[in-house]
């Protein structure tokens, strides 16, 4: 698996993260807009009523899968401020419950409202997580993308651990990146 940041037409002291293996590329961007995007190119499978999906995975010994681990955890147990109190409280909210279903993160794209919203499946077992893009075929906007708005997205503020994430993994690969300059 490769992570290598590509410099942004957008924002030029953001690069977009660029994770690839044998077949995929799971890209992860903001807009011009401000808005964090997720796209998956290459395979994919289509089904008869029209959707589209494609899965990506990133293995337990990949040097980016902490990260990702971090993040699941972050939505799944609420840590997104740091007082106890408002994390419980979104725990028990509606929006909670539709976003975190059993196993499952389910993120409907906050760029169409959600019957015709591309989809985003998130599942962590032991040994690796996996990204499920769904495509909608109502959604003409674009492809598998998935748009989490930083103002406004329907699982406000949940969208702060995208954000976050990003980061990490922006200081991931300024730091590889740094690693191969010093040798």
């Amino acid at each position: 698996m490769i992570v290598e940041g590509k410099d942004s037409n957008v924002l030029l002291e953001l690069k977009d993260i660029l994770i690839r293996d044998n077949k995929k590329l799971l890209k992860i961007f903001y807009g011009g807009n401000g808005d964090l995007y997720l796209d998956i190119f290459g395979d994919y499978h289509k089904e008869g009523n029209g959707y589209r999906w494609s899965t990506f995975s990133i293995s337990m010994e990949e040097d980016v899968y902490p990260y990702f681990a971090q993040f699941i955890h972050d939505i799944r147990d609420c840590n997104v401020f740091d007082e106890t109190g408002a994390n419980q409280k979104l725990k028990n909210s509606a929006m909670y419950q539709q976003l975190v279903q059993e196993k499952s993160i389910v993120w409907f794209s906050d760029n169409i409202y959600e019957e015709k919203a591309n989809q985003l499946i998130l599942k962590q077992n032991k040994n690796e997580i996996t990204f499920t893009f769904i495509d909608n075929p109502e959604d003409p906007t674009f492809g598998f993308g998935i748009r989490v708005c930083n103002s406004g997205s329907r699982y406000d503020p949940f969208h702060l651990c995208f954000m976050k994430l990003f980061q990490q993994l922006s200081f991931f690969v300024k730091e590889k990146e740094t690693k191969k300059l010093i040798k």
